[in-house]
Protein backbone atom coordinates (compact mmCIF):
# COMPACT_ATOMS: atom_id res chain seq x y z
CA UNK A 1 0.00 0.00 0.00
CA UNK A 2 1.06 3.39 -0.98
CA UNK A 3 0.76 6.72 0.95
CA UNK A 4 0.82 9.73 -0.81
CA UNK A 5 0.57 13.15 0.87
CA UNK A 6 -1.02 16.21 -1.20
CA UNK A 7 -0.65 19.72 -1.33
CA UNK A 8 -2.92 22.47 -1.40
CA UNK A 9 -5.66 21.52 -4.55
CA UNK A 10 -7.76 24.86 -4.01
CA UNK A 11 -10.18 23.28 -6.75
CA UNK A 12 -7.69 22.56 -9.38
CA UNK A 13 -9.73 19.18 -9.93
CA UNK A 14 -7.86 18.75 -13.27
CA UNK A 15 -4.67 18.98 -12.13
CA UNK A 16 -5.09 16.56 -9.04
CA UNK A 17 -6.57 14.14 -11.27
CA UNK A 18 -3.68 14.15 -13.35
CA UNK A 19 -0.98 13.89 -10.18
CA UNK A 20 -2.89 10.78 -8.79
CA UNK A 21 -2.38 9.45 -12.31
CA UNK A 22 1.41 10.38 -12.21
CA UNK A 23 1.91 8.70 -9.13
CA UNK A 24 -0.04 5.84 -10.21
CA UNK A 25 -2.44 5.92 -7.82
CA UNK A 26 -4.52 2.87 -6.98
CA UNK A 27 -7.61 3.13 -5.54
CA UNK A 28 -7.81 -0.30 -3.80
CA UNK A 29 -4.51 -0.22 -2.78
CA UNK A 30 -3.37 3.02 -2.35
CA UNK A 31 -4.06 6.12 0.44
CA UNK A 32 -4.49 10.07 -0.03
CA UNK A 33 -3.42 12.22 2.51
CA UNK A 34 -4.40 16.15 1.68
CA UNK A 35 -3.24 18.55 3.82
CA UNK A 36 -6.53 20.64 3.55
CA UNK A 37 -7.65 23.74 1.45
CA UNK A 38 -8.82 21.16 -0.92
CA UNK A 39 -11.43 24.24 -2.30
CA UNK A 40 -11.77 27.43 -3.02
CA UNK A 41 -9.59 30.02 -6.03
CA UNK A 42 -9.39 27.24 -8.34
CA UNK A 43 -12.05 26.26 -11.26
CA UNK A 44 -13.99 23.28 -9.63
CA UNK A 45 -14.20 23.27 -5.90
CA UNK A 46 -17.64 21.40 -6.11
CA UNK A 47 -16.47 18.97 -8.10
CA UNK A 48 -12.97 18.65 -5.61
CA UNK A 49 -14.62 18.16 -2.94
CA UNK A 50 -17.14 15.15 -3.81
CA UNK A 51 -14.47 13.39 -5.93
CA UNK A 52 -12.79 13.68 -2.48
CA UNK A 53 -15.33 12.89 -0.17
CA UNK A 54 -16.23 9.99 -2.27
CA UNK A 55 -12.91 8.56 -1.84
CA UNK A 56 -14.11 7.67 1.81
CA UNK A 57 -11.72 5.71 3.74
CA UNK A 58 -8.86 6.00 0.85
CA UNK A 59 -8.70 9.66 1.80
CA UNK A 60 -7.78 11.33 4.98
CA UNK A 61 -8.55 15.51 4.14
CA UNK A 62 -7.91 18.01 6.75
CA UNK A 63 -9.47 20.68 7.73
CA UNK A 64 -7.99 23.77 6.27
CA UNK A 65 -8.84 27.32 6.72
CA UNK A 66 -11.03 27.65 3.69
CA UNK A 67 -12.76 24.38 4.50
CA UNK A 68 -13.19 25.75 8.08
CA UNK A 69 -14.80 28.69 6.46
CA UNK A 70 -16.94 26.89 4.38
CA UNK A 71 -17.74 25.24 7.61
CA UNK A 72 -18.65 28.11 9.23
CA UNK A 73 -20.21 29.93 6.67
CA UNK A 74 -22.82 26.96 5.49
CA UNK A 75 -23.56 26.15 9.45
CA UNK A 76 -25.19 29.78 9.69
CA UNK A 77 -22.07 32.07 10.49
CA UNK A 78 -21.50 33.66 7.24
CA UNK A 79 -19.03 36.51 6.53
CA UNK A 80 -20.91 39.05 4.29
CA UNK A 81 -18.29 37.87 1.52
CA UNK A 82 -19.11 34.43 1.71
CA UNK A 83 -22.07 33.42 -0.52
CA UNK A 84 -20.32 35.49 -3.67
CA UNK A 85 -16.87 33.52 -2.89
CA UNK A 86 -18.55 30.51 -1.94
CA UNK A 87 -21.34 30.10 -4.45
CA UNK A 88 -20.49 27.21 -5.22
CA UNK A 89 -21.32 25.58 -1.81
CA UNK A 90 -24.53 27.84 -1.23
CA UNK A 91 -25.87 26.23 -4.42
CA UNK A 92 -25.08 23.30 -4.21
CA UNK A 93 -28.20 20.65 -3.86
CA UNK A 94 -26.10 18.64 -1.80
CA UNK A 95 -25.16 21.54 0.37
CA UNK A 96 -26.21 19.55 3.22
CA UNK A 97 -24.34 16.60 3.21
CA UNK A 98 -21.54 18.56 1.99
CA UNK A 99 -21.78 20.75 5.55
CA UNK A 100 -21.91 17.14 7.21
CA UNK A 101 -18.95 16.25 5.27
CA UNK A 102 -16.65 19.35 6.52
CA UNK A 103 -17.83 19.06 10.36
CA UNK A 104 -15.98 16.20 10.48
CA UNK A 105 -12.74 17.16 9.19
CA UNK A 106 -10.23 16.00 11.31
CA UNK A 107 -7.71 18.97 12.46
CA UNK A 108 -4.63 16.62 12.64
CA UNK A 109 -3.27 13.52 11.24
CA UNK A 110 -0.57 11.14 12.62
CA UNK A 111 0.69 7.73 11.73
CA UNK A 112 2.86 6.88 14.28
CA UNK A 113 4.32 3.30 11.75
CA UNK A 114 5.23 5.78 9.23
CA UNK A 115 6.28 8.57 11.83
CA UNK A 116 4.47 11.02 10.40
CA UNK A 117 1.52 13.76 11.48
CA UNK A 118 -0.16 16.15 9.15
CA UNK A 119 -1.55 19.65 9.77
CA UNK A 120 -2.75 22.02 7.59
CA UNK A 121 -1.42 25.62 8.88
CA UNK A 122 1.42 24.24 11.57
CA UNK A 123 1.58 23.81 15.32
CA UNK A 124 1.99 26.66 18.09
CA UNK A 125 6.21 26.94 19.25
CA UNK A 126 4.78 26.12 22.74
CA UNK A 127 2.95 22.65 21.87
CA UNK A 128 4.71 18.89 22.09
CA UNK A 129 3.24 16.59 18.86
CA UNK A 130 1.13 15.13 21.54
CA UNK A 131 -0.45 18.37 23.06
CA UNK A 132 -1.28 19.71 19.13
CA UNK A 133 -2.95 16.29 19.22
CA UNK A 134 -5.25 16.56 21.59
CA UNK A 135 -6.42 20.21 21.15
CA UNK A 136 -7.00 18.58 17.31
CA UNK A 137 -8.91 15.75 18.80
CA UNK A 138 -11.06 18.28 21.06
CA UNK A 139 -11.79 20.47 18.25
CA UNK A 140 -13.30 17.60 16.17
CA UNK A 141 -16.04 16.74 19.01
CA UNK A 142 -16.78 20.28 18.91
CA UNK A 143 -17.01 20.53 15.54
CA UNK A 144 -19.64 17.15 15.61
CA UNK A 145 -21.58 18.11 18.12
CA UNK A 146 -24.54 20.37 18.01
CA UNK A 147 -24.75 21.73 20.98
CA UNK A 148 -21.29 22.90 20.90
CA UNK A 149 -20.92 23.93 17.03
CA UNK A 150 -23.09 27.00 17.51
CA UNK A 151 -21.52 28.28 20.83
CA UNK A 152 -18.37 28.05 19.51
CA UNK A 153 -18.46 30.23 16.64
CA UNK A 154 -21.45 33.27 17.98
CA UNK A 155 -18.39 34.81 19.47
CA UNK A 156 -15.50 33.40 16.96
CA UNK A 157 -13.53 36.21 16.22
CA UNK A 158 -10.53 36.21 13.85
CA UNK A 159 -8.50 38.31 16.27
CA UNK A 160 -6.50 35.36 17.42
CA UNK A 161 -4.20 35.99 20.56
CA UNK A 162 -0.57 35.85 19.95
CA UNK A 163 0.20 33.43 23.15
CA UNK A 164 -2.51 30.91 23.99
CA UNK A 165 -4.84 32.07 26.39
CA UNK A 166 -4.55 30.60 30.30
CA UNK A 167 -5.80 27.08 30.81
CA UNK A 168 -9.04 28.55 33.10
CA UNK A 169 -10.70 29.62 29.43
CA UNK A 170 -11.43 26.27 27.78
CA UNK A 171 -13.72 27.88 25.25
CA UNK A 172 -10.81 30.14 24.37
CA UNK A 173 -7.82 28.06 24.62
CA UNK A 174 -9.69 25.72 21.70
CA UNK A 175 -10.64 28.55 19.34
CA UNK A 176 -6.70 29.85 19.34
CA UNK A 177 -6.24 25.93 18.60
CA UNK A 178 -8.68 26.29 15.56
CA UNK A 179 -6.60 29.54 14.40
CA UNK A 180 -3.52 28.29 15.06
CA UNK A 181 -4.03 24.66 13.35
CA UNK A 182 -5.45 25.88 10.36
CA UNK A 183 -3.94 29.23 9.91
CA UNK A 184 -0.39 29.80 11.61
CA UNK A 185 2.71 31.10 9.77
CA UNK A 186 4.97 33.16 11.59
CA UNK A 187 5.77 33.50 15.33
CA UNK A 188 8.24 36.08 16.82
CA UNK A 189 11.38 34.46 18.22
CA UNK A 190 9.56 34.54 21.77
CA UNK A 191 6.91 32.17 20.54
CA UNK A 192 4.17 34.97 20.07
CA UNK A 193 2.39 34.45 16.92
CA UNK A 194 2.19 36.79 13.86
CA UNK A 195 -1.06 37.38 12.42
CA UNK A 196 -0.90 40.88 11.21
CA UNK A 197 1.51 42.01 8.67
CA UNK A 198 3.63 45.00 9.36
CA UNK A 199 6.89 43.37 9.52
CA UNK A 200 6.70 41.47 6.39
CA UNK A 201 8.03 42.00 3.19
CA UNK A 202 6.06 44.62 0.54
CA UNK A 203 4.73 42.21 -2.23
CA UNK A 204 5.54 39.05 -0.15
CA UNK A 205 2.71 38.00 1.83
CA UNK A 206 3.93 35.86 5.08
CA UNK A 207 7.90 35.89 3.86
CA UNK A 208 9.80 37.23 6.91
CA UNK A 209 12.02 40.23 6.14
CA UNK A 210 15.79 38.87 7.08
CA UNK A 211 16.29 41.83 9.68
CA UNK A 212 13.38 41.18 12.02
CA UNK A 213 12.44 38.93 14.44
CA UNK A 214 9.92 36.82 12.79
CA UNK A 215 10.03 33.38 12.16
CA UNK A 216 8.57 30.35 10.72
CA UNK A 217 6.60 28.74 13.26
CA UNK A 218 8.21 25.47 12.30
CA UNK A 219 11.87 26.97 13.72
CA UNK A 220 10.68 27.65 16.65
CA UNK A 221 9.47 24.11 18.65
CA UNK A 222 10.70 21.60 20.58
CA UNK A 223 9.57 18.98 18.49
CA UNK A 224 10.48 15.58 18.11
CA UNK A 225 13.75 14.77 15.89
CA UNK A 226 12.20 11.65 14.85
CA UNK A 227 8.71 12.70 13.48
CA UNK A 228 8.03 13.96 10.08
CA UNK A 229 5.63 16.98 9.96
CA UNK A 230 4.03 17.36 6.78
CA UNK A 231 1.92 20.75 6.05
CA UNK A 232 0.28 23.01 3.89
CA UNK A 233 -1.21 26.41 3.69
CA UNK A 234 1.86 28.67 2.63
CA UNK A 235 2.08 29.10 -1.17
CA UNK A 236 4.28 32.16 -0.92
CA UNK A 237 6.80 30.09 0.57
CA UNK A 238 6.63 27.73 -2.35
CA UNK A 239 7.63 24.13 -1.73
CA UNK A 240 9.92 23.97 1.71
CA UNK A 241 12.02 20.33 2.50
CA UNK A 242 13.32 21.37 5.79
CA UNK A 243 14.88 18.12 7.48
CA UNK A 244 11.58 16.65 9.47
CA UNK A 245 9.28 19.94 8.00
CA UNK A 246 7.67 19.46 4.68
CA UNK A 247 5.63 22.12 3.43
CA UNK A 248 3.66 20.86 0.04
CA UNK A 249 1.92 24.38 -0.73
CA UNK A 250 3.66 24.74 -3.70
CA UNK A 251 1.18 27.21 -5.01
CA UNK A 252 -0.84 25.20 -7.69
CA UNK A 253 -3.66 27.52 -8.47
CA UNK A 254 -1.13 30.53 -8.65
CA UNK A 255 -0.13 28.80 -11.68
CA UNK A 256 2.43 27.00 -9.42
CA UNK A 257 2.39 23.15 -8.71
CA UNK A 258 0.34 20.45 -7.54
CA UNK A 259 2.95 18.24 -4.88
CA UNK A 260 2.69 14.71 -3.83
CA UNK A 261 5.42 13.03 -1.84
CA UNK A 262 5.11 9.08 -1.17
CA UNK A 263 5.20 8.29 2.35
CA UNK A 264 5.71 4.79 2.82
CA UNK A 265 9.00 4.81 0.65
CA UNK A 266 12.29 5.42 2.37
CA UNK A 267 13.28 7.76 -0.16
CA UNK A 268 10.13 9.31 -0.16
CA UNK A 269 10.12 10.66 -3.49
CA UNK A 270 8.47 13.87 -4.96
CA UNK A 271 5.95 14.25 -7.99
CA UNK A 272 4.97 17.47 -9.58
CA UNK A 273 2.52 18.50 -12.33
CA UNK A 274 2.54 22.28 -13.19
CA UNK A 275 -1.00 24.25 -13.13
CA UNK A 276 -2.03 27.24 -14.98
CA UNK A 277 -2.67 30.35 -13.02
CA UNK A 278 -6.20 30.29 -11.83
CA UNK A 279 -6.09 33.10 -9.59
CA UNK A 280 -3.61 36.12 -9.67
CA UNK A 281 -1.39 35.92 -6.45
CA UNK A 282 -2.92 39.26 -4.75
CA UNK A 283 -6.27 37.72 -3.84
Amino acid sequence: MAVYAIGDVHGCLPELKKLLDAVGFRARHDRLWFVGDVINRGPDSLGTVRFIRDLGERAITLMGNHEARAMIGLGGFADPSFDRQMAFLTQAPDRVELLSWLRQLPFMHRDETLATSMVHAGLYPGWSIEDAMMRARQLHDVMQDDKKFGPFFAEFTDHTPEVEPEEGDKTARLRFAFSVLTRIRLCKENGQLVWTNPVLSPGQPYVPLLNDSCRPWHELGQWSDRETVVYGHWAAAGLQLNGRFWGLDSGCVYGGKLTAVRLDHPDRPLMQVSCPCYVPPEL
